[in-house]
């Protein structure tokens, strides 16, 4: 009975709002958890924080020279195929690495899960928001790309902003019950993986949309990391702002997953303490 009243409690107040205002409230100790998540990320590597850029600075030569080289891809639209892809890869690789990091957010929390009280959404957060710490360093390194390559900054890109923000949401919407779930169920992170490898695939990181056969773009329409990193481009290369019905349906759905996926958390919340 008393499972049952602290469920149908939490169920209650389970909604981004209360998710807000619990971030607002322990703000010190998300950013404490950041920065704990920076440092072990990082500790005893010989390039320490310069991972940050190397990482994504790797994945674009790899990608870059297999394309280009040895495919011979051609430019896109006019834009040099090294752009294309860091404008893709930067958003994609902030996405599954922040899913893979924030899946084993709960089951890795250990003492603080069961001995400090504190809103557990802030652990899953923190892996989130850590991971958003690589991803202004992508950007970073894309402003260089842009101006190596002689390409102009226009004034569209200030779109990446905002899209930036409903991919962070959409994110943590995905996060938080694959955080509970791989808690009860530790396969879950091995699925995470499997899963995120086909859905590279299925959004264009590496191609533009427009060479999928017509048959097939249905799949792309749905997928939310498809519109969002056509949106990206969009931003970064024609100096126009985004297709107004490719956000309003990104903001829906990032929503949507975002309140969905809050609510499932909440409501395997009263159990994390027994399964850690």
């Amino acid at each position: 009975m008393i499972e049952t009243r602290r469920l149908t409690g939490a169920l209650r107040t389970a909604h981004p709002g209360t998710m807000a205002a619990n971030f607002w409230r322990f703000r010190y100790l998300l950013w404490y958890l950041v920065v704990r998540n920076l440092r072990i990320q990082y500790k005893q590597s010989i390039f320490g924080y310069a991972w940050v850029l190397l990482s994504p600075l790797f994945q674009l030569l790899v990608y870059s020279f297999v394309f280009s080289q040895v495919l011979n891809t051609p430019s896109q639209g006019g834009v040099p195929f090294l752009l294309f892809l860091l404008v893709g890869l930067i958003p994609w690789i902030f996405f599954s690495n922040s899913v893979a990091a924030a899946t084993e957010s709960i089951s890795g929390g250990g003492a603080l899960v069961t001995v400090v009280y504190f809103p557990r959404e802030i652990l899953t957060a923190a892996s989130v928001l850590t991971r958003v710490i690589d991803l202004g360093a992508g950007l970073f390194l894309l402003v260089l790309v842009m101006l190596v390559e002689g390409e102009p900054l226009r004034w569209s890109a200030l779109w990446m902003l905002p899209l930036l923000l409903v991919q962070v949401l959409f994110t943590l919407g995905l996060a938080f019950p694959l955080a509970a779930l791989n808690l009860f169920f530790r396969d879950v992170r091995f699925l995470v993986a499997v899963g995120l490898n086909l859905w590279f695939f299925v959004t264009p990181v590496l191609y533009p949309v427009d060479i999928v056969p017509e048959r097939y773009r249905f799949i792309y329409d749905l997928n939310p990391m498809s519109r969002l990193v056509s949106s990206y481009r969009w931003a970064m290369f024609t100096g126009v702002a985004p297709p107004v019905e490719s956000i309003l349906w990104s903001i829906a759905v990032s929503l949507a997953v975002l309140y969905v996926g809050y609510r499932l958390f909440k409501s395997m919340e009263p159990a994390f303490a027994d399964n850690v």
